[in-house]
């Protein structure tokens, strides 16, 4: 038993060491490389979706799931370095990011995107158990070459000179068009929104009866709607009845409930149609 326990602690000591092995190789690779300038010796390949992707690099090259390829020559800069027991992994942003499109109603949007990738090196286990750095930076210096500042990378001889497509001619003007019509489209659901409301109300209204346990259940109705306080645009347009009104009391009779129910209906969808006035946009004009 005393010797499995002592077989556990040096497995564990082992363990803690080469963590912070690790660690302290994390750290020298970091001071000189995070933050840095580079231009890549190879091609990767990204998303462009905001997060990195795994590019494996081999003797061919990198290995790679993302979609879109961009040429040796990509000027990068070092995000962070991470270091594991076998692998050093370089998380990179491409200096140059993409132009990337999306349709909204009648109009084809852009936006640029953010290219990463994450670099990934296997290195000999005993290289990160030794904390050898120059050895891991002579294995990283054939796939990529560090610069004092993003002009020296991006004149260099090596940087492959890419840059972002430019914007459609006269996309200021599309832009205008887009926020009109969105204001358009809002103003219109607004309104619709609001007739719909009204035209509840009417029925609600219209549907009133003088029974006496109906009214008073009408009475209860409306005073515990009046209480309702949302004044928010966006929960307003798509406030629904059934997800604000309360059930009647459980003792209640069955001539109560219903009024119960239309008062609730009545106030809220008047309410709800006097609020919506203050939702509506201005348009911007279209310029001269």
């Amino acid at each position: 038993m005393r010797k499995l326990q002592t077989l556990i602690l040096s497995a564990a000591l082992i363990s803690c060491a080469s963590t912070a092995l690790a660690s302290a190789l994390e750290d020298r690779m970091e001071r000189d490389l995070e933050g840095a300038w580079a231009a890549l010796r190879v091609e990767v390949y990204s998303n462009c979706s905001g997060a990195y992707n795994d590019n494996h690099v081999n003797e061919l090259g990198v290995s790679a799931k993302a979609d879109r390829r961009f040429e040796p020559g990509e000027v990068v800069k070092i995000d962070r370095i991470k270091v594991k027991r076998s692998r050093v992994d370089l998380l990179l942003t491409l200096a140059e990011p993409i132009l990337k499109s999306h349709s909204d109603g009648p109009f084809m949007l852009f936006s640029e995107s953010p290219c990463k990738v994450q670099l990934i090196f296997d290195v000999p286990r005993d290289w990160v158990k030794a904390g050898d750095h120059r050895k891991i930076l002579s294995e990283i210096d054939q796939r990529l070459t560090t610069f004092a500042t993003f002009e020296a990378a991006r004149t260099s001889a090596l940087s492959n000179g890419r840059e972002r497509d430019p914007y459609p001619a006269d996309y200021e003007l599309t832009l205008i068009r887009h926020e009109i019509w969105q204001a358009e489209e809002l103003n219109l659901e607004i309104q619709a929104r609001t007739d719909q409301a009204l035209e509840t109300a009417l029925q609600a209204a219209s549907g009133v009866s003088d029974d006496p346990e109906y009214l008073k259940g009408f009475a209860d109705g409306v005073q515990n709607m009046k209480f309702w306080s949302e004044n928010d645009c966006d929960r307003l347009i798509a406030a629904s009845f059934g997800r604000i009104s309360k059930n009647p009391p459980k003792d209640s009779n069955r001539r109560y409930k219903p009024g119960y129910r239309d008062g609730q209906e009545l106030i809220f969808n008047l309410i709800l149609a006097k609020r919506l006035e203050g939702c509506y946009v201005p348009v911007p004009p279209m310029p001269e």
